[in-house]
């Protein structure tokens, strides 16, 4: 079949983008990280949005990650030149102190119980 029903050329642009990420942190196993992605299609001033898939990838502490500046896309230069990394280890305890602030800004309560 090849008849496209009011086919008409455009003019836009298309690109993938990570539009949620989940972080599955099951009680007594490795967080699991799900970054679910879309493809955004702009087209003479509408713009739609296709799912395009999940990947998903195991904690690994000691993996290394190149820091990604989001306006440029370019990795971030550390002093030296470099690319700039960090380990999912640090990642991860950024995003659970995020979390705890969270969690006492929205309750109040600045002492939280936790076990070594």
């Amino acid at each position: 079949m090849s008849y496209k029903l009011n086919y008409r050329p455009v003019d836009g642009s298309a690109y993938l983008r990570c539009n949620q990420v989940l972080i599955d942190n099951t009680l007594n196993k490795a967080p699991v990280v799900r970054y679910t992605q879309e493809r955004v299609i702009s087209d003479s001033g509408s713009v739609s949005k296709i799912p395009a898939g999940t990947i998903v990838r195991e904690f690994d502490p000691d993996a290394l990650i190149t820091v990604i500046n989001p306006e440029t896309g370019d990795p971030v230069l550390s002093e030296s030149g470099e690319p700039q990394t960090v380990t999912q280890e640090t990642v991860m305890a950024y995003v659970y102190s995020a979390y705890i602030d969270a969690v006492t800004t929205a309750t109040g309560d600045e002492e939280m119980e936790t076990q070594s």
